[in-house]
């Protein structure tokens, strides 16, 4: 608690732009629709890996396409995820969506995955045509299904950047893994969210927790205590 009231008085003093544009643990235990405009196969459940910083409940979606966020995102922002691939090895994050069929699509494709493992797979998707360029994980490290990875993508309109690491992890703990830029410059701003291929308990199958929106270069991940996110980031906000 200390080390929290440390961190807030200095982001707040002097001219600080800092700040957490968007966050959700989803510990409500039900989906927040002020934040979400989601798939109905989008589940709140029981965190059932034991891991202390996922809390007790999980975003798990299975199939459905694209379910967005309510609110837009600017061109530029960092973006932090801890999510598992499960069923198909594949699990989509979905950037500068205009509705579900203008949006880039960016998939992490693990061990378990039919296209292209150990891949990340940058998309676009202009009026419902699909375009992607895959590259391969450039740190060499391959990873796995049904475990739980920190993600941080780096937006920066039509330049993406993706780092993984362990779950919980910090800025320190994440390793760049492949980067890209659109050459189409197809979507500048937007909604976030998911895609996962398939309909109910069919197809594509991932979890998520600890969403985190923060303007570019903002550090969120906490030093100490290690613990559930919104503990330690949720109340950041700089106005």
């Amino acid at each position: 608690m200390r080390y929290i009231i440390f961190l807030m008085m200095i982001l707040c003093v002097g001219t600080v732009t800092a700040e957490v544009l968007f966050d959700d643990d989803f510990e409500r235990g039900d989906i927040d629709n002020s934040k979400w405009a989601p798939q109905g196969t989008w589940l709140i459940v029981d965190n059932a890996d034991g891991h202390d910083v996922l809390g007790g409940k999980v975003l798990d979606v299975w199939g459905g396409g694209v379910g967005l966020s309510v609110d837009d995102f600017p061109e530029d922002f960092d973006y932090y995820a801890d999510f598992k691939t499960m069923d198909a090895g594949l699990t989509g994050f979905v950037f500068h969506g205009t509705d579900g069929n203008n949006i880039y699509m960016h998939q992490v494709s693990t061990a378990g995955s039919g296209h292209t493992p150990q891949h990340i797979r940058w998309h676009r998707r202009i009026n419902g045509a699909w375009a992607a360029e895959p590259g391969a994980f450039a740190d060499g490290v391959d990873r796995e299904q049904d475990v739980w990875y920190r993600i941080k993508f780096e937006v920066r309109k039509h330049e993406f950047k993706a780092y993984i690491g362990p779950v919980g992890g910090g800025i320190g703990e994440l390793t760049l893994v492949s980067e890209w830029t659109d050459s189409e410059s197809a979507h500048s701003e937007g909604k976030i969210g998911f895609r996962m291929s398939g309909g109910d308990r069919a197809g594509e199958h991932a979890q998520y927790d600890n969403i985190v929106v923060v303007t570019p270069d903002f550090d969120p991940t906490p030093v100490e205590p290690r613990g559930k996110l919104a503990v330690t980031w949720g109340h950041l906000k700089i106005q």
